[in-house]
C-alpha cells in the first residue's frame, strides 16, 4: 500500500504540495501498514516509527520533525539529504555507518553518518555534528569519561570518512 492511501483509509490528516510531496504534521508510526515505500520530499511533523514495515529505503528529501526509528526495518543505507532530530537504528545492518558499542554511562551504541557534508552522530536522542557532540559530551561528562566518549565518536567518524573517503573534520577541542 503507498503511503497517501494509507493516509487517507485512515483518516490521518496531511497536505500534498503542488509538487506532490506530502507533508503529516505530527508523528506516523507506520509498523504493521503494510506500507512498504515512503515518497520524496516526505515531511513529517514529529516523530516517524517504522519498526515492522517493508520499508527498505529512505527517499530523497525526507524530513523528520522528532525521531526516526528504522530499528527492525530493511533500511540498509543512509540518504544524505534527510533530517532528523534523532535517529535509531539498527547500525549492524547499515552499510554507511560505522558504529562503536558501549559507550558513555548508559553503554550505548554509537554511531556516525554522512549528513551532506558533515559527518553526524547519534548517541541516545542525540543526532548532530561531531563538534556538537563533543560540546554535549563536554556539558554532561567530565575527565577521563568525557575524552573516551569523545573518542569513540571521533573513531566511528575516522572509520567512516576513510570508508566513504571523506576528509576528517576539524574538530577543536571544547573548552
Amino acid at each position: 500500500m503507498d503511503l497517501k492511501s494509507y493516509l487517507a483509509k485512515r483518516g490521518i490528516e496531511f497536505t500534498e504540495a503542488a509538487d506532490g510531496k506530502l507533508t503529516v504534521g505530527g508523528y506516523l508510526d507506520l509498523e504493521g501498514t503494510g506500507v512498504t515505500a515512503l515518497p520524496n520530499g516526505l515531511t513529517v511533523g514529529g516523530s516517524l516509527y517504522l519498526r515492522g514495515t517493508g520499508v527498505t529505503a529512505l527517499p530523497n528529501g525526507l524530513t523528520v520533525g522528532f525521531s526516526l526509528d528504522l530499528r527492525g526495518t530493511g533500511v540498509t543505507v543512509l540518504p544524505e539529504n534527510f533530517t532528523a532530530e534523532s535517529v535509531f537504528l539498527d547500525p549492524e545492518k547499515v552499510s554507511n555507518v560505522a558504529y562503536r558499542e558501549k559507550c558513555g554511562r548508559q553503554n550505548r551504541t554509537i554511531f556516525a553518518a554522512w549528513v551532506g557534508d558533515v559527518p553526524f552522530v547519534a548517541a541516545g536522542c542525540f543526532w548532530g555534528p561531531l563538534d556538537k557532540f563533543e560540546s554535549a559530551v563536554d556539558e554532561n561528562y567530565n575527565g577521563a569519561a568525557a575524552e573516551k566518549y569523545k573518542q569513540a565518536a571521533r573513531d566511528c567518524v575516522a572509520e567512516l570518512a576513510e570508508r566513504l573517503n571523506q576528509p576528517f573534520p576539524n574538530v577543536t577541542e571544547a573548552a
